[in-house]
């Protein structure tokens, strides 16, 4: 038992060195590539806002994140989150794979599951109005509708 005991006040401050989503806190973007100019700033102003935390290399770490174990919740959300979209990559990503991202962010949107709950519940500013819910939905139908016509 004593052995164990000094195996962990030996471990502990190892542990916020141990990052086992790999490398998410590096980050090599500047800023969202994501086009938002029909539709104009203030959707803009909502993805950074409300996405661009976990979804973008724009991350701000809370000082929670730095933790030993909150800081591996935190880097396995953002790594999921990333990988499901990057905004910073927006313009790497082809037309077909842009479409099926903004018919995801509308659905996500509109039945109110992104931004997460838990995010929102540490980052209250982050929350959705219905007119910034209604924004982001009216955004996405229009840049597929514009995707869809260069297209064809």
């Amino acid at each position: 038992m004593k052995q164990l005991c000094w195996l962990i006040a030996g471990c502990t401050p190892v542990l916020p060195l141990i990052h086992p989503y790999g490398p998410v806190r590096q980050q090599h973007a500047t800023g969202l590539t994501v086009a938002v100019q029909e539709t104009g700033q203030h959707v803009r102003d909502v993805l950074e806002r409300a996405c661009q935390n976990c979804h973008s290399e724009q991350t701000k770490w809370p000082l929670y994140s730095y933790l030993p174990l909150a800081s591996w919740a935190v880097e396995r959300d953002v790594a999921e989150a990333r990988r499901q979209m990057d905004l910073s990559h927006w313009d790497r990503y082809s037309s077909e794979q842009k479409r099926d991202l903004l018919a995801r962010i509308g659905t996500e949107i509109r039945n109110r599951r992104m931004p997460l709950s838990r995010y929102v519940l540490l980052h209250p500013e982050a929350r959705l109005s219905e007119s910034e819910i209604q924004a982001i939905y009216d955004w996405t139908k229009a840049e597929r509708r514009a995707l869809r016509n260069q297209r064809e």
